[in-house]
């Protein structure tokens, strides 16, 4: 009876170590699979690559993913074979929006300013006017794969919002032209030309942004990252400003996020942006994407009425998917500045229909 005891022994201990070894992959694979569903939050299509192609791995993965990383994959090119261009994507939607804008016109949000020991009245035709809008938005995005990983991007995206009371119209347009360039292994380089137009009743803006940035994307315990860094310059009529940021992208077990930062350097009698700052997080609730960002930026160098001009800018937003093709967002943003003119505190609200065109 002892004996036969002693021999079942090593069998008892070998079936334990197969359980832990079975229980310690089920856990993986669980992992795994809850890092690819939040890779569908992420913003960074390589990262949701990452997150999503590490889940096929390791046999977590729905059909849906797999579609959708195949998708991804194609628009980055990893599918091109071959000399020549090819079309990987090409597409585009359309977006009735309602919402409440802040500042219709473009104008100041003081009625009146202190100045010199007294106030100043700002003549009411050039204050910030609110209201209830409705508009559309078009979004586009074409790309031609010309190798392996590697592939050239254009998008084009425009937006019309209109004030039925007032009558105060909004017109914002974006190009943005990329050659995305896998390196090696979970390397990148992007280089970028984007151009941003907006025109109001009382002001109108025009930017330009070249950029060139790196990325890198690696795996930690239960999280994936994505760590980018950029070169660039920010144009405006009559500047020109060199700026450097840094952007870290994370998708976690149900969430994920993105925190970024940039600085600019000063520019001689301009008010411009010295530093931006921001953080999102995204994660599901009720089953619907939910979205949570904070930003702010410091600008200085300028004067007005003789009055060196910083503004601090602080900004809050809440997202939330309602359906796959309805969005709503909320947002306030404060403005402290050097200038009273500047000030502001401001609520806007935009909700959105995605219909797609192609």
């Amino acid at each position: 009876m002892v004996r036969g005891k002693c021999r079942a022994a090593p069998w008892g201990w070998l079936g334990a170590w197969i359980l832990v070894l079975m229980l310690g992959v089920a856990e993986g694979r669980a992992q795994s699979y809850e890092l690819g569903r939040s890779g569908d939050l992420v913003v960074s299509e390589r990262l949701r690559i990452l997150a999503h192609g590490r889940a096929l791995a390791d046999g977590a993965s729905p059909m849906a993913r797999i579609r959708s990383l195949k998708a991804d994959m194609t628009a980055q090119g990893f599918y091109h074979e071959g000399p020549g261009l090819a079309w990987v994507l090409a597409e585009a939607s359309l977006r009735p929006t309602l919402g409440w804008s802040p500042n219709l016109n473009g104008g100041v949000s003081r009625r009146r300013i202190e100045f010199g020991g007294g106030w100043l009245e700002i003549d009411p035709a050039y204050v910030a006017r609110a209201g209830a809008t409705a508009g559309l938005r078009f979004e586009s995005e074409a790309r031609l794969a010309w190798g392996t990983g590697r592939f050239l991007q254009a998008e084009l995206d425009g937006a019309i919002s209109r004030a039925r009371e007032s009558g105060y119209e909004r017109r914002d347009r974006r190009f943005l032209l990329c050659s995305g360039n896998h390196v090696t292994g979970w390397t990148f380089l992007d280089l970028c030309l984007r151009q941003t137009e907006s025109d109001r009743s009382l002001s109108q803006s025009e930017q330009r942004d070249g950029s060139v940035a790196v990325s890198r994307l690696f795996a930690a315990p239960g999280s994936y990252h994505e760590i980018r860094m950029e070169l660039g310059e920010r144009r405006r009529p009559g500047m020109g400003q060199p700026r450097v940021g840094l952007e870290w992208h994370s998708v976690w077990s149900g969430a994920a996020t993105r925190f970024g930062l940039d600085l600019g350097r000063p520019v001689r009698d301009q008010t411009v942006e010295r530093l931006e700052a921001f953080a999102e997080l995204r994660w599901r609730m009720g089953g619907a994407v939910t979205g949570l960002s904070l930003w702010g930026s410091h600008a200085s160098g300028g004067q007005v009425f003789g009055i060196g001009q910083r503004d601090r800018t602080l900004g809050l937003a809440l997202f939330r998917q309602i359906t796959p093709r309805l969005d709503l967002s909320v947002q306030y943003v404060q403005t402290d500045s050097t200038v009273d003119l500047f000030d502001s505190r401001q609520v806007g609200l935009d909700l959105s229909w995605r219909l797609r065109l192609r």
